[in-house]
């Protein structure tokens, strides 16, 4: 018997719900089960000079986020849609601003292809998706990258530090695998004829047309390119977390950042929970606990990097409630790519 769509999306809902709320409600009962809690200390961590490290985190991610939406044109450009790089940055943070509050902060990616697919015809929706895939997939590679090489830096010798690494191998190395798959043409035909074996012809098809537009980032000069990108990018939104920690006190090197963020991101990435909430909150208390920083200022560094992100993503909520009207779709074919017109 299928299942109502309306009532599965419920349930996934409650569900998502439910992994949100439970992992908060736990962040709270360490918090207020403290000893030492008191209730202003809240307003306490707010009443030092707060706001000039704030500013600084606001400018790291409004930087980071010209930076990421460069790589994301690089992307779409090379599959052949070519759009002004206003137009882009605008789509990008209307984007972050669906991020806000929806699933794993995947919803906005969802609402990028599809502006993408209203800016340039419908024959754009594979680029986009494409895109916006490998873009995301790259940003969690990278970050998993720098959490690595900061771990086998600082970390290794550190009996108490040392297994946090091996979650950051694992998750490289399932980067490389799926990078290999996606890129390798032997690799990805191998995973083609399996499928070909197993799914419907018309799902196969798409997988077999997704598949040729990643091949078209089999190129050197754009690896060099998003390989730089992603290192500013991905930089400076471990800095917004660093600056955060300034604001409310919090005296931690800067290593144990590269060390534990990529890990909150990678949990806050997965559509399991709201926006995020709940899971982010519940690891980044735990972890940094190691670190000698105090549940409350741990969960407080976490909403405050949130609450610069929604800052920012205001501009896009502005460009959203503006309207985008569509651009009419007349494709022009140049040596077997489509150009969309800006």
């Amino acid at each position: 018997m299928k299942m109502n769509p309306k009532l599965k999306s419920l349930i996934i809902f409650c569900l998502k719900l439910v992994v949100t709320i439970v992992p908060a409600y736990f962040v709270y009962c360490n918090i207020v089960n403290d000893p030492e809690w008191d209730v202003g200390d809240l307003y306490s961590l707010f009443q030092k000079n707060s706001v000039s490290p704030l500013f600084l985190a606001l400018l790291c991610l409004a930087v980071s986020n010209f930076t990421a939406c460069f790589q994301w044109k690089l992307l779409l450009e090379k599959q052949g849609v070519r759009m002004k790089y206003g137009k882009l940055l605008k789509l990008y943070h209307v984007g972050l601003f669906f991020n806000n509050f929806m699933p794993g902060n995947v919803g906005g990616d969802v609402k990028k292809v599809y502006d993408i697919r209203m800016q340039g015809g419908q024959d754009t929706v594979g680029a986009g998706f494409t895109a916006t895939v490998f873009d995301r997939l790259f940003g969690l590679f990278f970050i998993t990258l720098f959490a690595l090489a900061v771990g086998a830096l600082f970390f290794v010798h550190d009996a108490d530090q040392r297994a946090f690494i091996w979650p950051s191998v694992w998750i490289f190395m399932g980067f490389c695998v799926l990078f290999a798959a996606l890129l390798s043409r032997r690799i990805g035909k191998f995973f083609c004829d399996l499928a070909a074996k197993i799914l419907p012809e018309k799902i196969e098809t798409r997988l077999l047309r997704m598949f040729e537009r990643f091949q078209k980032f089999r190129s050197k000069k754009l690896w060099i390119n998003i390989i730089c990108l992603s290192m500013v990018t991905q930089s400076l939104r471990i800095f917004v977390h660093f600056f955060c920690g300034i604001a409310v006190g919090v005296n931690l090197s800067m290593s144990w950042y590269f060390y534990y963020i990529p890990l909150v991101a990678i949990v806050s990435a997965l559509p399991i929970s709201i926006g995020g909430f709940g899971p982010r909150e519940f690891l980044a208390q735990s972890l940094f606990a190691r670190a000698g920083v105090p549940g409350l200022e741990s969960v407080v560094i976490q909403l405050l990097a949130y609450f610069v992100s929604l800052i920012l993503s205001l501009f896009g909520a502005v460009v959203f409630l503006m309207g985008q009207k569509p651009v009419p779709s007349t494709p022009e074919q140049t040596n077997g790519h489509l150009e969309a017109r800006p």
